[in-house]
């Protein structure tokens, strides 16, 4: 009784967590859509495209070196607390808990676990893992004391500093206080430090000053990026960048959402330089979190695959092997491609369609048909989503409700907007799915499937999102109580707005279907 207390417990505060970083990601987007309310989406989108592209390909190579950068993090912690790998072993672990933590939430903090799968086979232990977090918590904050202090010290009464409430150059000085206090420590502690119960190892002074040029390396690989692609708008200095780089990283940090991702961008729209406009601006963070966190992912997750297929050929029965991992993973990839479809039909709901293939096909359908596929298309979309939960837990009910809706959304794709690539994308999806079906055994009720937070922060997150696309882009529309009953070819505020309530109410439904079931983790349960 006591085990199921404690786990429904545990499953309450997960869901409270997830709601809590649902309201950060809602307020981060209400802070971008106050600060954008000037200006259209076409702004941002040319802004994207007078980027030259010689500067985009400057700034990965920025962010490349900043990933081998994050080596000596490792590097560094492991010389303290072992094992004692050269900078080659460590290089493809490094980067890989690196990628995959810096889209986590708390990244600093969240990339032990994903290093301790990494780094197991070369004898990394669990308290070995922790430890190594520590002392990453620990380079990563002396560097980013140091620099924000040498910042706010150049640049005291800079736009940043200007907005702490304290003196620039006063702050910056404590900030160095901090530094020169944790080397100290490394200098007289005797390689240890004392927290009431617990004991903290210590790098000697010698790595203590390696941390620091480490940390320091990593905050400016990855702050030039953005730079490179900041000055090619408008001349910013460098010190006053770095300052509201430096204070946008620590509020991401300490917001509870992946990757910080809406924290860091609205930090640094408040922060702007007055002579840099904030579309200008938005379309080169844009351009970073697809440079820095994005593109760093897709490719650890190359190796990551590669790694797997590596592991099945050594194997006595490396075929048996393979297709073991292979269908351990294929509801996974499914599931993943049902949450993108989904996320595609809400997305395109949001936007403007095309005028000239909707003027087409109004010659041969009636409006009630187009207005009826638009608001379906969304529908199906916000199902689809669920139900991609289900199809990663291998349930055969959600295989099942996915194919039809993949059949759905092919007739809904062409009758909307008579978008034919799209409806070929999903009729392939659709066709993969028939010939995966081997792998869905399971004949279990979706209701009785425990929804992790990992899932609840996603589904809200993409309904947010799908609101704000569709606020900012039909901003100019006067909304009232005859938006509603709006219809019109050309009316696609009206028809936008329909769609997003039509996904959220069945968002809705299905969340208050989960709370009335009372569904809670059960450790029997797969996944």
């Amino acid at each position: 009784m006591k085990l199921g207390r404690s786990r429904l417990s545990a499953h309450r505060r997960a869901h409270l967590t997830s709601f809590l970083n649902l309201l950060f990601f809602g307020l981060a987007l209400l802070g971008l859509d106050r600060l954008l309310a000037a200006y259209q989406p076409g702004d941002v989108i040319r802004s994207l495209a007078a980027v030259p592209f010689s500067t985009i390909v400057l700034a990965a190579a920025i962010c490349a070196l900043g990933y081998l950068a994050l080596v000596g993090y490792d590097y560094v912690a492991f010389r303290v607390v072992g094992p004692d790998l050269s900078l080659l072993e460590m290089l493809v672990p490094s980067f890989v808990s690196f990628a995959v933590s810096n889209n986590a939430p708390a990244s600093v903090v969240t990339a032990g676990g994903v290093r301790y799968r990494m780094y197991r086979p070369h004898g990394l232990t669990i308290a070995g893992a922790a430890a190594v977090a520590g002392l990453n918590v620990a380079t990563y904050t002396i560097g980013l004391c140091a620099l924000a202090g040498v910042s706010l010290i150049l640049h005291p009464s800079g736009g940043p500093a200007a907005g702490l409430g304290l003196s620039g150059g006063l702050l910056g000085s404590v900030l160095l206080a901090v530094v020169a206090a944790y080397l100290a420590a490394a200098r007289f502690a005797g390689g240890s430090l004392r927290i009431g119960r617990h004991v903290l190892p210590l790098p000697t002074l010698r790595l203590a000053l390696a941390q620091l040029g480490v940390s320091v390396a990593d905050w400016l690989f990855s702050a030039a990026p953005l730079y490179v692609l900041l000055i090619r708008m408008a001349p910013v200095p460098f010190f006053a960048f770095l300052t509201t780089f430096l204070i946008g990283q620590f509020a991401a940090l300490l917001a509870p959402i992946p990757g910080g991702i809406g924290v860091f961008e609205a930090v640094v729209l408040v922060l702007r330089p007055p002579e840099v406009s904030a579309p200008q601006v938005l379309a080169v963070l844009l351009l970073y979190r697809v440079l820095y966190y994005l593109l760093p992912l897709i490719v650890a997750g190359v190796i990551l695959a590669v790694r797997a297929v590596r592991q099945a050929r050594d194997a006595d029965r490396p075929f048996r092997e393979l297709a073991v991992r292979s269908a351990a993973l294929v509801p996974r990839m499914l599931g993943l491609i049902a949450f993108l479809a989904g996320v595609v039909l809400l997305v395109t709901g949001a936007i403007p369609g095309d005028d000239r293939r909707l003027a087409w096909l109004a010659t041969f359908l009636p409006l009630p048909v187009i207005e009826a596929s638009h608001f379906f298309a969304s529908v199906v979309g916000a199902v689809l989503i669920v139900f991609a939960w289900g199809v990663e837990r291998g349930v055969r009910f959600a295989y099942h409700g996915v194919v039809g809706l993949f059949a759905c959304s092919v007739l809904l794709a062409l009758l909307r907007s008579f978008d034919v690539l799209l409806a070929s994308v999903f009729a392939a999806a659709c066709v993969l799915f028939i010939v995966a079906g081997r792998t869905f055994p399971r004949g279990d009720s979706l209701m009785r499937e425990p929804m992790g937070p990992r899932w609840i922060f996603t589904v809200g997150a993409v309904l947010l999102v799908d609101f704000w696309i569709a606020l900012l882009t039909y901003r100019h529309v006067p909304y009232g109580g005859e938006t509603w009953w709006h219809f019109a070819l050309d009316g696609d505020g009206p028809r936008a707005v329909r769609a997003a309530v039509g996904a959220s109410v069945v968002l809705l439904l299905w969340a208050t279907a989960r709370l009335i079931s009372g569904v809670a983790p059960s450790s029997s349960r797969r996944r």
